[in-house]
């Protein structure tokens, strides 16, 4: 009986937990700090998520004309010390402070100001990094939904979603391609180009009605670049990464002139082979090929942006129409204040 209302007691303070929102978290061997976060009066991240996620301004500095740690704070700091997950400045003040900025001002250009605000880009700015982004990658990650039972799936797998790498390129914007201005409207620019393969289970699914969504990342380029915060480890996290959600289509002939349909099937292999010489093998058309294909272009309706951490980059939604408009080098009126991706660099870039 006693066993039995211990549990009944413990199943009552999880339930409480959850319905009030207050993050459940155990930290071995750290009273203070359990206390902490079952305290909702002293939880930090409550609304500093609710105002990212409507994004809002950062809250004032919530530190005192003392500049005095909050308790939480010091709890927190000295448990990550003490587990040896991070050793920490004595403080991290994201907030400026001019006398102590000037302090550090000799002698340590290349150094982090710690007491500097960090500003995040504009969602202009955000939106040109995600098409460089796109612009410079060669694999991207495509999601798809099982529509209809199939021989080569196991049974039930209706409306369950599967995740596969695919070969990617942005031929619309790349430097590689010799496509005319009436293909490049074709494929529409910020529309990345896939070289389909019908025994692909992603284009099974989009051919049986599946939308598709395709995620690519900045992670691989972590080592290239610096810590974002003093003391802290590099963190692929706090790179950034856009989920690109449309519907895929074949890339229809420019013309029924047969001199341009030849112009463009070149160009698209052209395109593609600079970013993935293997793929020379599969081409569309290619009768020794192992699989038969067809060029097809990912049209992109939607795109949802996570430039690293909240505190330093956008989160959100992109606007569409910026993200079709920008160009390589320029965009045109009405589009931003008329900058291309090259103007921006991502993380580990050298300019």
């Amino acid at each position: 009986m006693a066993r039995l209302t211990g549990l009944a007691v413990a199943v009552c303070a999880l339930f409480a937990a959850w319905t009030s929102a207050v993050p459940l978290v155990i930290v071995e061997g750290n009273h203070d700090l359990q206390q902490a976060f079952w305290n909702e009066d002293t939880d930090p991240l409550k609304d500093f998520v609710s105002d990212v996620a409507n994004d809002k301004e950062l809250p004032p500095s919530p530190l005192d004309s003392e500049k005095k740690e909050s308790s939480f704070s010091s709890l927190l700091r000295s448990s990550l010390h003490n587990a040896h997950i991070i050793d920490y400045p004595p403080f991290i003040n994201l907030f400026h402070d001019e006398e102590e900025e000037e302090e550090q001002a000799d002698g340590n250009e290349d150094k982090y100001e710690e007491n500097s605000l960090i500003q995040r880009p504009s969602w202009f700015t955000s939106t040109l990094m995600a098409r460089r982004l796109l612009a410079l990658s060669s694999i991207g990650v495509a999601s798809s939904v099982y529509q209809t039972p199939s021989r080569r799936a196991p049974a039930g797998l209706e409306g369950v979603s599967v995740s596969l790498p695919e070969y990617i390129a942005d031929c619309a914007s790349s430097s590689s391609s010799s496509l005319s201005a009436t293909t490049t409207t074709l494929i529409g620019n910020g529309n990345p180009v896939l070289l389909g393969l019908y025994v692909s289970t992603t284009f099974q699914n989009a051919a049986s009605g599946s939308n598709v969504s395709l995620s690519i990342d900045w992670w691989d380029h972590l080592d290239r670049t610096q810590p974002l915060y003093p003391g802290f480890p590099l963190s692929a996290a706090g790179l950034p990464r856009v989920s690109l959600l449309g519907y895929i289509e074949h890339i229809p002939s420019s013309s029924e002139e047969e001199e341009e349909e030849e112009e463009t099937r070149k160009a698209l292999e052209d395109c593609f082979v600079a970013a993935h010489p293997d793929s020379q093998v599969w081409l569309p058309g290619k009768t020794d090929s192992p699989h038969s294909g067809f060029w097809a272009r990912l049209v992109v309706t939607q795109a949802y942006w996570i430039g690293g951490f909240g505190d330093t980059q956008q989160i959100g939604w992109i606007n569409m129409t910026e993200w079709r408009g920008i160009g390589r080098e320029s965009s045109p009126p009405g589009i931003g204040d008329g900058r291309g991706w090259e103007d921006v660099r991502l993380p580990g870039e050298s300019h």
